[in-house]
């Protein structure tokens, strides 16, 4: 995969470790301790850099689990960019200054990924050659509504494409989102992404703290879209 990624507004940084006082470690854990970035997380906001280690312990590549592609998203800064939300955040990046905004996740499917039913799973390539991966996202308030989820989304969708070798053994790609039907923003970014809606599953089980309140059941958007077909 692409170590960096450039778009016309963003650079994205491929993150294979965020080692404790690294800046990936911080970014990160600055966007997984802000409440409106993680309103729609299923692990809550972080109360501690160790909580925000826990969540990268599912998410970082390591020895057993290769398919996790985890990529920093940073706007470009020029002088109309305004103000800047934090110091902390700024970085120069293949030459330009930066500042950290989001965090986009790629995982292969595991045990603990929500099993779904086969009408909602990749529709068309054979199971033995297919791999399915889950995309997860998430922006800091100062990266919303100016097309930043969209603009890097595809940037790193582009990237997989350009990368076969990486997915091998595997020969297809399907990717899978799955958005709350609370989120309008989020089934959006699906759409403006070429995610198509698969349907709709109905969860069901021990309450979650998520959008600010305890949750036991919640519709969810299924969207699904192929990457590598051969």
């Amino acid at each position: 995969m692409d170590r960096i990624i450039l778009t016309p507004r963003l650079v994205l940084k491929l993150i294979t470790k965020a080692e404790r006082n690294s800046p990936e470690l911080k970014w990160i854990h600055a966007i997984r301790s802000n409440e409106k970035a993680t309103w729609w997380s299923i692990y809550g906001r972080s109360k501690s850099i160790e909580d925000t280690e826990k969540v990268l312990g599912g998410l970082l590549p390591n020895s057993e689990k290769a398919y996790r592609v985890n990529y920093t998203v940073h706007r470009i800064l020029d002088s109309s960019s305004g103000h800047v939300e934090s110091e902390s955040q700024t970085a120069v990046l293949d030459g330009e200054s930066t500042e950290f905004i989001g965090f986009i996740s790629l995982f292969a499917l595991d045990a603990s990924s929500l099993a779904l039913p086969e009408e909602l799973t990749s529709p068309t390539s054979p199971a033995a050659s297919t791999l399915t991966v889950e995309v997860g996202y998430m922006f800091l308030p100062s990266g919303w509504g100016q097309g930043f989820a969209t603009e890097s989304l595809n940037a790193v969708f582009d990237a997989c494409v350009r990368a076969p070798s990486f997915w091998a053994p595997f020969s297809n790609l399907y990717v899978r989102g799955i958005v709350n039907e609370e989120n309008p923003a989020s089934v959006r970014v699906m759409e403006k992404t070429g995610m198509k809606k698969r349907g709709v599953y109905e969860w069901t089980g021990k309450a979650v703290f998520l959008a600010g309140r305890w949750q036991e059941h919640s519709s969810l958007y299924i969207f699904g879209r192929q990457l590598l077909q051969e």
